[in-house]
């Protein structure tokens, strides 16, 4: 029996032991800045901060007040810029060893651009040709026109008419945009060199052109050439004496 009791206090002392550890007390500062707490949240923390202390009075947790609209919209454009410039920071690293093992020197990102330039001037030359075609075939169309002129135009050259200045516009438009393609190329690879410079500590290798010659602050200009002392006036003879 003694043994019994004994085991039955033991288990009752764990169990309080163990409800006392699980004891969890609220606390906030309400409206008024007067500390508030309990066993349960009060009413008054509600929509508030707070924290959970144990048993002892120790701090176990701390739970932040509901953010309004403004202050989550204003946490969520944060947490989006975040991402975003991690985003463009991988990027930057991908770009970075994308150049690296792409090029060995500065010639072969010359030579990358020599070929798109080349290919993009194939692709301009023959919108060009193209154009040059829409426009003598237009000289052609505004011949027949003058020929019925005074006349219904006949439907098939007015359908012409209509493809010709379609196609006119269609090859203006591939030209600038070739054109602009082509601007673009050596931008980028302008671009692509100097970060590849940069990045290998490389000089480049291109030649620069001359400075013209212009005075400096350490070459002083030309002095000014003097100009041509005025004649003398012609000495008159001594008179003879007589």
């Amino acid at each position: 029996m003694r043994l019994i009791s004994a085991l039955l206090f033991a288990s009752s002392a764990l169990l309080a032991l163990d409800a006392a550890a699980q004891t969890r007390i609220f606390c906030c500062d309400d409206a008024s800045g007067r500390k508030v707490c309990g066993d349960f949240l009060p009413v008054a923390c509600q929509g508030r901060a707070y924290e959970e202390r144990d048993n002892r009075g120790f701090v176990s947790k701390m739970v932040e007040a509901p953010l309004t609209e403004a202050q989550q919209a204003r946490r969520d454009a944060e947490k989006a810029k975040k991402e975003e410039d991690k985003k463009k920071a991988a990027e930057e690293r991908r770009r970075t060893l994308a150049l690296l093992s792409t090029y060995s020197s500065e010639k072969d990102i010359n030579s990358a651009r020599d070929r798109a330039l080349a290919e993009v001037d194939k692709n301009l030359k023959q919108a060009q040709q193209r154009l040059e075609e829409a426009n003598k075939k237009k000289k052609k169309l505004e011949s027949d026109k003058e020929f019925y002129k005074g006349k219904p135009l006949p439907e098939q050259v007015k359908a012409d008419v209509r493809d010709n200045e379609k196609e006119i516009k269609a090859q203006q438009t591939a030209v600038a945009a070739k054109a602009k393609e082509m601007e673009e190329v050596r931008s980028r690879f302008a671009d692509e060199k100097k970060r590849y410079l940069e990045l290998t500590g490389k000089k480049s290798t291109e030649a620069v052109p001359a400075a013209e010659n212009k005075p400096t602050a350490t070459t002083p200009p030309p002095a000014p050439v003097p100009s041509a002392a005025p004649a003398a006036a012609p000495v008159k003879p001594a008179a003879e004496k007589k």
